[in-house]
């Protein structure tokens, strides 16, 4: 009888780490976040990019260009792998031709950072959209070309309890003031990963950022807001006119940059990599043609904390 049941106890044992096993890598079979089953199925018709660092750098989206890493590793992520930054680290690739027109966009990401940027390290890059002009010639132009930036500043601070994230765009088709970078603080950065969405709606002008799936602080030249909306006007005009949206045609995007600043921008690194690198780790890239509603952000927050 002991032999017996054993035997049966071994059997249900097994049946029972058969059946946790198919339900770990099976997220259909897990209940729906706002009838969503994976971040993969979150505005899945809008998305123009995904990198998800699996072993490489590579568009998952984009199969005709093949990603160069300079001295990134892949680590254990929120999903599969993960993008891992060091010092003279970064991947570059050329963008797909869905980037030359993006009414409106989304950028969202994970990161991990241990420790506060500091002056001796400098700011440090996440995504950069690139074209090749240099417009340094008007004091409203883009700088180097520079379409999207997202990055990590390094900033005087009473403790390691936030990060000062710069991000923005430059809109080429604005007849008035065309770049944005505006500032925002992830309180929640340090506790492990962290989500991040900026998000800019060419219909309203408007741009939003989140942190761990709600809208932050946004600081922009039009004041501060969780919501702000971004106008035309130049220095010393009425803004009264919204960006509208984007365009990008008369300098059509040419290189996607990761984990680095692109050289010249804002003086930070002169060369690809020499410096303003990004030391910790990112995943789950996602670039999209259209700003996310709330419920879309929250979600890819909800199912990326559950590994979905």
């Amino acid at each position: 009888m002991k032999k017996t049941i054993n035997y049966l106890f071994v059997g249900f044992s097994a049946l029972v780490a058969l059946t946790l096993v198919q339900c770990s890598k099976s997220s259909s079979s897990l209940p729906a976040i706002n009838g969503y089953t994976s971040s993969d199925a979150v505005a899945a018709s809008n998305l123009v990019s995904y990198f998800p660092f699996d072993g490489n750098a590579n568009d998952s989206k984009n199969s005709s260009t093949t990603a160069t890493a300079v001295g990134v590793t892949f680590v254990k992520g929120l999903r599969g792998e993960a993008y891992q930054g060091a010092t003279g680290a970064y991947a570059t690739l050329a963008p797909s031709a869905a980037y030359s027109s993006l009414p409106s966009y989304s950028v969202s990401m994970w990161y991990k950072l241990s420790a506060q940027p500091n002056n001796t390290s400098g700011p440090q890059g996440l995504f950069f959209l690139s074209g090749t002009q240099s417009n340094s010639q008007s004091s409203y132009q883009p700088v180097n070309g520079t379409l999207l930036i997202f990055e990590i500043e390094n900033h005087a601070k009473t403790g390691s309890d936030s990060l000062q994230l710069h991000h923005g765009f430059t809109n080429l088709g604005s007849a008035g003031w065309q770049g944005f970078t505006m500032n925002a603080y992830d309180t929640s950065s340090f506790k492990g990963w962290s989500h991040i969405v900026t998000t800019y709606d060419g219909s309203s002008s408007t741009y939003v950022i989140y942190a761990d799936g709600m809208p932050i602080s946004n600081q922009s030249a039009f004041g501060t807001s969780t919501s702000s909306v971004l106008y035309q006007g130049n220095s010393g005009a009425a803004a009264t006119t919204g960006q509208g949206n984007l365009s990008w045609s008369t300098d059509p995007p040419k290189a996607i940059t990761i984990g680095t600043w692109p050289a010249g921008v804002y003086g930070v690194s002169p060369t690809l990599g020499s410096n303003g690198c990004f030391l910790g780790k990112m995943d789950e890239l996602r670039i999209y043609n259209k700003a996310l509603s709330p419920v879309e952000v929250g979600s890819l927050y909800q199912l990326g904390s559950a590994g979905r």
